[in-house]
C-alpha cells in the first residue's frame, strides 16, 4: 500500500516499465527497446554513446540515462555528448548485442583468421561492437600472412567448434550474396564484351540515329516510331534536359531523329535506359510541374518532392478584394461580427436579439453593396483575416510536418524548414555539433579499447606495452595480449638508425607508433568533409542566425492591436470546423 501510495501520489502514476514481449528489464532485447527510444529523444547523439550509457545501469533505464544526458547537454557547451551525422538512424551493428551472440561471432573469427591471436580479435571485437563484417574487414587489413605465421599458427592455434546464431547466419548470408552481386556484375560485363565482339564479327552493329555510333541491339533504345539510339545519347540529352537548360523539367522526352518524327519514349523505356538517379529526377520533374499546373497552395517536404495541399489558405491572394474561395470561409467571414458583438454587449436587456441582428445587417449591407459598386473597403480587414485563419490553422496543426514518402519519412519544421526533432529550436546553431563530431573522430583514430573491461583509452608518452587498470597488458600496435610474452613480443635487434625496420624479423618495434599527428589530422579532414557534406547550412557562419528584430515602437497601440487579434483568433477557432 505504501509503494502503490508512493507511486500514484508522488509519482504521478509514472514508474520503469518492462518493454512488451521482454520478460526481464537487462535482457538484450529490452536494452534494444530503450536504445530505440532513446535514439528518437535523442536523435543526434552518437549511436556508440548512448548504448554504452545504458548497458552502464541495471535499472530505471530510460530515466537514469535521459537524466545524465540533459545534465550534460545543460553543464558547460551545448551539447555536451558525442554527435552523429545521420540522424533518427541506428544500423543493425550498432544494436546491443547478445551474449550468444558475441560468444558464436569469437569463434567464427578464431577459425577464419587461424593465424592471428586471440588477444587480437578480441580487441578488435570491442572495437567494433561484437559486429562480425566490421571486425573481419578490420582483421582482414590488419593481418599479414608471412611464412612464419603460416608455420607456426597450426601449433598455436586448434580449430574451434563453430556455435550456430541466426543473427550470426543471417549477417553470414547477406555477406555471401553481396559477394555473388559483386560476381553478376563481373560476369554481366564480360557478356557485354563477347556480345559485342560477336556482333562485330558477324558484321551486325547497328547505328545510332544520334551519334552514328555502331553498337549491338542490347545497348539501343527506340522510340513509340521504332527509331533506335544509343544509350548513352538518351542519357545525355536528359541530363541536359534536367540540369542544364532545363527545357525538358516536366515534359515528354521526344523522339530526337534529325529527319522529324512525333513519336516519345515510354517511361519503360527510359527506366531502363537512364541512370537510377536521372530517371529518378525526371519523374520527380513530372510531379512537381503537375502540382504547379495545379495552383493548390502546398506545403512541401525540404528533404524530398513529397508535399500536401494546405489547408491554411482559405482565401485567394487579393490583388483586389474578392469573395473568398468558397461558401465556408463567406459564411466565417460574414459571422465574425455576430461572434464579436458579444464581446461588446455585456448585458441581455441593452441589445435585443432584433437589434444585434439590424446591427449585422448595418455592418454587412453596405459591404456588400460597395463590393458590387466596386469599392472594396474590407480589403485590408480580409487579409488580416487570413492571416489570423492561417495562425489559428497552424497552432492546430503544430509546426511539425510528417514527410509520407516512403524514401524519406522524415519530420521537419514548416518554421525554418530543417528536420524537426525532440528539444528542437529553430534555426540552432551547428557549429558546436561540427567541432564535438571532429573531436570525436579524431580521438577514435588513435584510442584503443581493452577486451576485458571495454575502457578506451589512448598512449600520451612511454612505448607500446600498454597496462589497463584493471591489469590487462595488450600491445599498442597489433593489440595482442602480453600478460604473459611481455617485453619479449617487441623487437630487441639493433638498428644503426633508430626507428628503422628491422630486417631479421616482423615483431613489433617497443617505441615506434603510427604518426599519430598525421593519422589525427586525416581524421579530421574526413569527418568534417563527411559533417559538411550532411549539413551544407553549416559552410556558412551566420545562415543559423534567427533575424534581429529593432526596437517595438507604439508600445499601447501595439498592445490595442494584439488583444483585439486575440480576441478575434478566439471567435475564428470558435468558428472553424
Amino acid at each position: 500500500m505504501r509503494i502503490t501510495e508512493k507511486i500514484f501520489n508522488f509519482n504521478k502514476g509514472h514508474y520503469p516499465k518492462i518493454p512488451e514481449g521482454c520478460k526481464n528489464a537487462n535482457s538484450t532485447k529490452a536494452k534494444n527497446e530503450y536504445l530505440l527510444k532513446l535514439n528518437e529523444l535523442f536523435p543526434e547523439c552518437d549511436v556508440g554513446f548512448l548504448r554504452e550509457k545504458l548497458c552502464s545501469v541495471d535499472q530505471n533505464h530510460l530515466q537514469q540515462v535521459i537524466d545524465r544526458l540533459l545534465t550534460m547537454d545543460k553543464s558547460g557547451d551545448k551539447g555536451g555528448y558525442p554527435r552523429r551525422v545521420n540522424q533518427f538512424i541506428i544500423e543493425p551493428w550498432e544494436l546491443v548485442r547478445s551474449q550468444s551472440y558475441r560468444k558464436a561471432v569469437r569463434y567464427r573469427l578464431y577459425n577464419d583468421f587461424p593465424e592471428t591471436w586471440r588477444s587480437t580479435i578480441k580487441a578488435i571485437l570491442a572495437e567494433n561492437n561484437f559486429d562480425y563484417r566490421k571486425s573481419f574487414e578490420k582483421l582482414k587489413d590488419l593481418t599479414t600472412n608471412n611464412w612464419w605465421n603460416s608455420i607456426f599458427s597450426i601449433f598455436r592455434r586448434k580449430l574451434y567448434k563453430e556455435m550456430e546464431n541466426p543473427e550470426l547466419l543471417e549477417e553470414i548470408q547477406k555477406l555471401q550474396y553481396v559477394k555473388l552481386e559483386e560476381q553478376s556484375k563481373a560476369d554481366h560485363e564480360i557478356a557485354k564484351q563477347v556480345n559485342f565482339s560477336e556482333y562485330t564479327n558477324n558484321d551486325q552493329l547497328i547505328t545510332c540515329g544520334c551519334c552514328y555510333g555502331d553498337f549491338p541491339f542490347e545497348d539501343l533504345t527506340c522510340c513509340s516510331e521504332g527509331h533506335l539510339f544509343c544509350k548513352d545519347c538518351i542519357n545525355h540529352l536528359v541530363q541536359e534536359g534536367l540540369f542544364g537548360q532545363g527545357s525538358l523539367r516536366g515534359k515528354q522526352i521526344n523522339c530526337i531523329e534529325q529527319a522529324g518524327c512525333d513519336g516519345y519514349f515510354t517511361d519503360d523505356q527510359l527506366k531502363s535506359t537512364l541512370l537510377p538517379d536521372v530517371f529518378k529526377n525526371y519523374l520527380d520533374s513530372l510531379v512537381e510541374h503537375s502540382l504547379k499546373q495545379s495552383n493548390l497552395s502546398l506545403v512541401q517536404c525540404p528533404f524530398c518532392n513529397y508535399c500536401e495541399v494546405d489547408d491554411n489558405d482559405l482565401f485567394l491572394t487579393f490583388k483586389q478584394f474578392r469573395i473568398p474561395k468558397s461558401s465556408k470561409s463567406f459564411i466565417l467571414l460574414a459571422s465574425l461580427p455576430v461572434a464579436i458583438l458579444p464581446l461588446f454587449t455585456s448585458f441581455e436587456s441593452i441589445f435585443s436579439i432584433f437589434t444585434a441582428l439590424n446591427v449585422v445587417i448595418i455592418l454587412i449591407l453596405p459591404q456588400i453593396v460597395w463590393n458590387v459598386m466596386g469599392v472594396y473597403p474590407l480589403k485590408a480587414w480580409v487579409s488580416e483575416l487570413d492571416n489570423i485563419v492561417k495562425r489559428v490553422k497552424r497552432r492546430r496543426r503544430g509546426n511539425v510536418f510528417k514527410c509520407q514518402n516512403p524514401e524519406c519519412r522524415k519530420t521537419s519544421c514548416l518554421l525554418c524548414s530543417r528536420e524537426s526533432k525532440p528539444f528542437h529550436k529553430c534555426y540552432e546553431r551547428e557549429q558546436d555539433s561540427l567541432r564535438l563530431f571532429v573531436e570525436k573522430a579524431m580521438a577514435d583514430a588513435v584510442k584503443r579499447t581493452c577486451p576485458k573491461c571495454h575502457i578506451s583509452f589512448t598512449k600520451a608518452d612511454g612505448c607500446n606495452k600498454m597496462t589497463c587498470r584493471c591489469g590487462y597488458v595488450m600491445c599498442y600496435l597489433c593489440r595482442k595480449d602480453l600478460r604473459q610474452e611481455s617485453y619479449a613480443h617487441f623487437c630487441d635487434h639493433f638498428r644503426p638508425i633508430p626507428g628503422q625496420k628491422c630486417k631479421k624479423c616482423n615483431k613489433c618495434d617497443l617505441y615506434k607508433t603510427e604518426d599519430e599527428e598525421k593519422v589525427i589530422k586525416e581524421a579530421a579532414t574526413k569527418a568534417r568533409n563527411e559533417f559538411l557534406k550532411s549539413h551544407p547550412e553549416a559552410r556558412g557562419v551566420n545562415l543559423l542566425e534567427n533575424n534581429v528584430i529593432g526596437p517595438v515602437t507604439n508600445e499601447d497601440d501595439n498592445y490595442y492591436r494584439e488583444t483585439f487579434e486575440k480576441a478575434v483568433e478566439k471567435v475564428v477557432d470558435y468558428l472553424l470546423p
